[in-house]
């Protein structure tokens, strides 16, 4: 069944949370395309990265105030960075819930921006092994639950065993929150009592 895309401007929220606390504050851009069925730009890590080898994930990057005044300026300046893509502001829809990976440290800001079809990709090689836009109808087919382990509790925690390889960890918990605002007949979510949260602490990644 297809995906009727909602305007995100009504339900995610517009300001960013203060990130000043945060030990090792993170930004990833959730760049959705809308046409010709609705889609998320993912990527795949390569293999010789120190952290996240391999992985599939969304763009993205820590803040470095250097750059970057906010975590959204974070989030376009990694994804010009590693995909070549300059998100026009026009684009912003607004942010998720913060994600912890207890395993770095790292806190991170989903921001969504969404665009009308999908825009030519530019990988920086040394970020980015692959590409490509998944359907969300797709992640709301595979979407499973799984248990893991992590400083002796059990979590239950989203997968996606796509086509194009396993997402799983941060950014699954991240997808699992965007299809709850798209396709919110999903069943179990991640908010359900007693499940641990995508914005609340896990060692599980």
């Amino acid at each position: 069944m297809a995906i009727i895309f909602p305007d995100l401007r009504h339900t995610l929220r517009a300001d960013e949370p203060p990130f000043e606390a945060w030990t090792k504050p993170a930004a990833i851009m959730v760049l959705v395309a809308r046409y010709p069925e609705p889609a998320v730009l993912l990527i795949h890590r390569p293999d010789t990265l120190t952290h996240h080898a391999g992985q599939i994930a969304c763009p993205g990057g820590s803040f470095d105030p250097r750059f970057d005044h906010s975590l959204w300026d974070a989030a376009c300046r990694e994804t010009e960075e590693e995909v070549g893509i300059q998100v026009p502001q026009d684009a912003f829809a607004g942010f998720l819930d913060p994600v912890h990976i207890g395993v770095t440290g790292y806190t991170l800001l989903p921001a969504v921006a969404v665009i009308d079809a999908p825009m030519a990709v530019y990988p920086n090689p040394d970020e980015v092994a692959a590409y490509q836009w998944v359907s969300l109808r797709e992640m709301r087919t595979v979407r499973k639950m799984s248990r893991i382990m992590g400083a002796g509790v059990t979590y239950r925690m989203p997968e996606f065993p796509l086509a194009w390889g396993r997402l799983w960890g941060a950014t699954a918990r991240v997808m699992d929150q965007l299809l709850g605002h798209v396709a919110p007949d999903l069943g179990e979510s991640l908010s359900q009592p007693g499940v641990k949260g995508a914005h609340q602490k896990a060692s599980a990644d």
